[in-house]
């Protein structure tokens, strides 16, 4: 069975960043999700208050992530810029891991 996973973030919400990533790493931290790729998808990037992927990235200390590939995608779901760029990385991802 293929599994991924897929998180979405506000970047707007620089507030909450730190509790984002606390309950990413509880997600991480499950099992059922050991080694599965992640992507994770910085929304709202359309707004001017949006951070970008790189703050959030640190944000969510993604670079601490050693067991499994990641992705931080910018993106914005209003007018799906970013979005397939997103997608496409999981396929390659995905398709690596079956190899």
């Amino acid at each position: 069975m293929l599994s991924l996973f897929i998180y979405v973030i506000d970047s707007a919400d620089r507030k909450r960043f730190e509790e984002t990533g606390q309950e990413l790493a509880e997600l991480l931290d499950e099992e059922k999700l050991s080694g599965v790729p992640v992507l994770i998808f910085a929304n709202k990037q359309d707004l001017l208050t949006a951070a970008p992927a790189s703050e959030i990235a640190e944000g969510l200390n993604l670079h601490t992530i050693r067991d499994r590939v990641w992705q931080i995608q910018s993106c914005s779901a209003l007018t799906g810029e970013g979005v397939q760029d997103g997608m496409n990385w999981l396929c390659k991802s995905v398709n690596a891991k079956k190899k």
